[in-house]
This record gives C-alpha cells, sequence and structure tokens, in this order.
C-alpha cells in the first residue's frame, strides 16, 4: 500500500517533468567579475573618503591639543599665584610644572607630535629628566623675562613682555604650538632619534645644513608641513586660539614683534 502509494507520487511528479528538459543548479556567490566590480567600487569610496578621514583626524589631534593647552594654562595660574601673583612668575619652562601643578607628563606634549614620534617623545623626557629633573615639553613659551631681554637687547624689533601685557593685558600670547602646522616642534635638536625624524620629515630637502645643524632646527615645508593646519595659541587668561594665518613658524602678527618699516 505505502509502495504503490509511493510510487503513484514519482509518477505524478515525473508527468510534470517535459522531455529532453534539463535541470539547473541555482548558483551560489559572485562570478570573479562581480568580485572584481565590488572591489573596485569599495577602493574608489575609500580613495573618495580617506581625504575626509585625514582632515578629521587632524581636527581631533587639534582640539585635544587645544584641551592640554587649557589644562596648562590653568596650572600656570596656580604656579604664579604661589609665586607671587605677577605674571612675571611664570616659568621658564613648562616642564618645571611637572608633577605639583601637572601631574601626568603627556600633558606636555602635544598628541599630534606624541601618536608620529612617540620614541623621540621617550627620549627627550629621558634626556630632560637627567639633566633638568623635569621633563620635556613639545610647547614653545614665551618667558616674560626673556622676552624683556630680547627688547633691550633689540629695541627696534621687539618690544617687551610688559609692553605687550600694557596693550593687550590678559590676551597677551604666553605659548604656542607649531606641531600641527610644521610637523615637529622646534626643541627636539638635543635628541639624536629628534634630529633624525626633524631632518627627515619637517625640513626643506633644498635647505642645505652643515652636519652638526641637521634636523636640529625646522625649516619647513618638509613631509609634514602643512601651512593649512593652525597654530595653536595660548593667551595669559587661559584663552587658546586656532590662528589659521601667519607664516610657518609663527602666528599672526608675531608676538612681542615690532612690524618692519
Amino acid at each position: 500500500m505505502g509502495g504503490s502509494e509511493g510510487g503513484g507520487k514519482s509518477r505524478v511528479k515525473d508527468a510534470f517533468i517535459l522531455p529532453g528538459r534539463r535541470t539547473v543548479m541555482r548558483r551560489k556567490g559572485l562570478t570573479l567579475m562581480e568580485l572584481l566590480t565590488v572591489i573596485s567600487i569599495l577602493a574608489t569610496l575609500a580613495a573618495l573618503m580617506y581625504p575626509v578621514f585625514l582632515r578629521v583626524r587632524s581636527k581631533i589631534y587639534a582640539i585635544n591639543c587645544a584641551n592640554q593647552l587649557r589644562q596648562i594654562g590653568l596650572a600656570i595660574k596656580m604656579y604664579v599665584n604661589d609665586y607671587g601673583g605677577d605674571y612675571y612668575a611664570i616659568p621658564p619652562y613648562w616642564g618645571k610644572l611637572y608633577p605639583h601643578y601637572i601631574t601626568e607628563k603627556q600633558l606636555l606634549v602635544c598628541p599630534y607630535f606624541q601618536s608620529l614620534a612617540p620614541e623621540v617623545v621617550e627620549e627627550l623626557h629621558e634626556i630632560n629628566m637627567r639633566l633638568w629633573k623635569f621633563p620635556w615639553t613639545s610647547y614653545d613659551a614665551y618667558y616674560p623675562r626673556a622676552m624683556d631681554d630680547l627688547a633691550r637687547k633689540y629695541p627696534d624689533e621687539f618690544i617687551s613682555f610688559s609692553e605687550a601685557y600694557a596693550q593687550l593685558g590678559d590676551e597677551v600670547e604666553i605659548g604656542v604650538c607649531i606641531v600641527h602646522r610644521v610637523g615637529c616642534p622646534n626643541n627636539i635638536g638635543r635628541s639624536p632619534k629628534g634630529r633624525r625624524f626633524c631632518a627627515e620629515y619637517c625640513t626643506d630637502p633644498n635647505v642645505i645644513f652643515p652636519d652638526e645643524l641637521k634636523g636640529v632646527f625646522p625649516i619647513p615645508p618638509g613631509k609634514l608641513s602643512d601651512l593649512s593646519q593652525p597654530l595653536i595659541l595660548l593667551k595669559l587668561s587661559g584663552r587658546v586660539v586656532f590662528d589659521y594665518g601667519g607664516t610657518w613658524m609663527g602666528p599672526s602678527p608675531p608676538p612681542y614683534m615690532l612690524p618692519k618699516q
């Protein structure tokens, strides 16, 4: 009974298959041409999005750097209050804020440069700690007494810190980060790794240096230099400003520098 019923179903099924018709297996997956087409589309999208990614990443690094400068500004205010309350008490080197006013060394280093050359940063910290007992900083500071000395020595080119303060008050600049524009900071020359990094990435290859000065000072444009990136300025008030003007190495107008006649 079961056998004849099964045979009947088989005969009914066979009756609907046309003579000479072949069954076709459904294809699974992509052909080589389809796969290459998908890959080419993805590669095109990646090429279009990569510059956007770089701009976003640069912006994030600049924002993080500005936040660090704000924290340094607060630390400087506390330091000044503890040492007389006068702006001439600003430390000549921001590394001296560590560890009492800044507890983490990484706050003294631009996060962009930290990501580019962590081994250079570590070597510079080690050198500074060995020589002066405080860590290295990538930020350029305008020390009031040094600015006054410079104005006395070159009165036709510079104004003193006190003169700048009289004109601008708390909006006078006390520091700057040039890394986002230049590719590296000014003061990496005492590190052998720093000199090599500067010579390779931050210096115009057409500028000829004596061997002992190669990589000591960045002379952009180098491979990492980008004039469209900002200089990040710290004011005495603690305010941070993104300056997209100026030159490779300085803001516009240059602080403490008299306009050329």
